[in-house]
């Protein structure tokens, strides 16, 4: 196979499989979606008290509209506060509520395990090569994720 149809099939290997992650997550984790945990975890990682919809936006690499869209879905489900800003009219804060603390408690284990599972078969070589694979393509869009000590 030469480079280009290996750089076809990364890429297209990539987006078959976070759709099938997307599927795997939903059936792990009850009454939210793998992209709404997601979206909660992380925001429990900024380190901003009650961000923005923008900046949400901003850090999760992904549209306003789009993460409002999963906040309001959240929000519904008494995961999320959606607040007006006192500093800024148009904008809009989010507080995570303490159903969203007491639900990753509840989870983390159920969580941690079937991640485990997933990864059973790849060695710690083989995900340290990944782990660094995925840095350099999420630079090209410039989004750096601090894994901490993946080597």
């Amino acid at each position: 196979m030469d480079r280009t149809n290996q750089e076809e099939y990364v890429f297209g290997a990539i987006l078959h499989l976070a759709n099938k992650l997307q599927m795997w997550g939903d059936g792990i984790i009850e009454d939210i979606t793998i992209k709404q945990w997601f979206l909660l975890l992380l925001v429990s990682k900024m380190n901003i008290k009650n961000p923005t919809v923008k900046e949400i936006a901003d850090f999760t690499g992904s549209t306003r509209q789009n993460t409002k869209k999963i906040l309001e879905q959240l929000e519904k489900k008494e995961y999320v506060k959606i607040i007006g800003s006192k500093t800024d009219e148009r904008a809009l804060n989010v507080k995570l509520t303490e159903k969203t603390w007491k639900y990753f408690k509840a989870n983390e284990k159920k969580a941690a395990d079937s991640v485990n599972k997933l990864f059973t078969n790849i060695t710690d070589k083989e995900l340290i090569h990944t782990c660094k694979t995925l840095e350099k393509l999420l630079k090209v869009f410039d989004i750096t994720v601090k894994l901490g000590d993946a080597e």
